[in-house]
């Protein structure tokens, strides 16, 4: 594992997937490219005007045959509910693989904490959060990247769940994995992820506690100055505690935030079910 500063830490990307390494926007048959939105591991994502539904769409781009995206369409295609975001359609062309999704005019979970965030607003972010995850593990799924950035907000101010690139099927282990690699956001990571263990459930619900405490508090749980020293922190650190204003959901946080996977909440449901009493949940 390398150490790096986190601000210059990125995911390594497929040449050509960021803005400037388009010389002009990609031809899409059916869209209309409107701005370059955002880059992840190998994709590009677009703001395009859809010419069939006469709307805008997210339009996710990635050099054929588009490995990542295809995963994007197979869990969307499994899975859909309230708080994950909708998959319109996909398609490939001679250099690129595409899929068109719902674009949230709300930005996304992070552009939204920039700002503090009451303690009813974070536990209702959080409550939609867990229903989106819950909604994953039903099908024995698991996210992999649960992150602030990962969750969008719609223009009526619902949260959804988004990038399906790493979800794997609960107990499969990465046959990439080697030491030294990440899967997921270092700053969100379960321990058990830096370790190469097989995908469950219990790793974004751990995800998911390190982003409630970091709406609560204002800053993450583990924020060290390099990679190194963050993921040694998930390993072995315990975090500081709630502020007194919300000591009351410390025990919930501890279960989620638990080193030991066996003694960690497993699942979506169960943290809906041991916050249910001060989040409502939302309507199946």
């Amino acid at each position: 594992m390398t150490s790096a500063t986190l601000p210059a830490w990125r995911a390594p990307r497929s040449a050509g997937h960021d803005a400037e390494g388009f010389d002009a926007p990609p031809r899409v048959p059916g869209y209309r490219l409107l701005r370059h939105i955002g880059s992840g591991r190998s994709t590009a994502a677009w703001l395009a005007f859809d010419l069939n539904r006469r709307a805008d769409v997210v339009l996710k781009i990635e050099a054929a045959p588009g490995a990542s995206l295809v995963r994007d369409c197979v869990i969307a295609a499994r899975v859909q509910g309230p708080h994950l975001v909708q998959v319109h359609g996909h398609g490939r062309t001679a250099q690129w693989s595409f899929v068109s999704m719902e674009h949230a005019p709300g930005g996304d979970l992070a552009q939204r904490m920039r700002s503090p965030l009451t303690r009813d607003e974070a536990l209702s972010l959080f409550t939609q959060a867990a229903l989106a995850l819950a909604q994953l593990h039903r099908q024995r799924l698991v996210h992999r990247d649960v992150k602030p950035a990962n969750f969008l907000l719609r223009g009526d101010g619902s949260l959804v769940l988004a990038d399906f690139g790493l979800v794997a099927e609960e107990g499969a282990v990465d046959p990439g994995f080697a030491e030294g690699t990440i899967v997921g956001t270092p700053r969100y990571v379960a321990p058990e992820q830096l370790q190469g263990a097989p995908a469950m459930p219990a790793a974004d619900v751990y995800s998911l506690g390190v982003l409630l405490y970091e709406m609560l508090c204002g800053r993450p749980p583990f924020a060290g100055e390099t990679l190194m020293e963050v993921c040694s922190q998930h390993l072995l650190a315990r975090p500081a505690p709630l502020p007194a204003e919300h000591a009351d959901l410390q025990p919930s946080l501890d279960r989620m935030l638990c080193k030991e996977v066996q003694y960690r909440l497993p699942d979506g449901d169960a943290v809906l079910g041991l916050i249910g009493q001060r989040c409502r949940r939302d309507p199946e």
